[in-house]
């Protein structure tokens, strides 16, 4: 998905085909449908040429609006998966810590972002 609309691989230039994608994937699922996917994230959006797009995880969370987020964790350079939101007792427990621990976009610095869905 961080690679859709960037024109690297032949495709045309759509700086919103990733949120395109992810209405999609929203689109075809059905009630209480699952959807669990990896993409790089750090402490805010950016564009990294044709290469690659880095996400604020809320700007995922934002654009699934039918979707419920089950879980969201990322796995730094230790390689240890860090929690940092997680559907639990009928309320999502954010631990803004772990949130604020992402690192800031730069110098090829980010995390990979885990991401568990469920449709409303």
């Amino acid at each position: 998905m961080e690679h859709f609309g960037l024109g690297r691989y032949g495709d045309p230039i759509e700086p919103d085909a990733w949120e395109k994608a992810l209405k999609s994937f929203q689109r075809v699922l059905k009630s209480k449908g699952r959807l669990f996917f990896s993409v790089p994230v750090a402490s805010e959006d950016r564009l990294c040429f044709n290469a690659h797009r880095i996400y604020k995880p809320q700007s995922i969370i934002d654009v699934l609006d039918e979707m419920q987020i089950i879980e969201m964790g990322y796995i730094p350079d230790t390689l240890d998966v860090v929690e940092c939101m997680k559907w639990e007792n009928e309320s999502l427990q954010i631990n803004q810590n772990a949130i604020a621990s992402l690192p800031a976009p730069h110098k090829r610095s980010y995390c990979t972002g885990l991401f568990a869905f469920e449709k409303k």
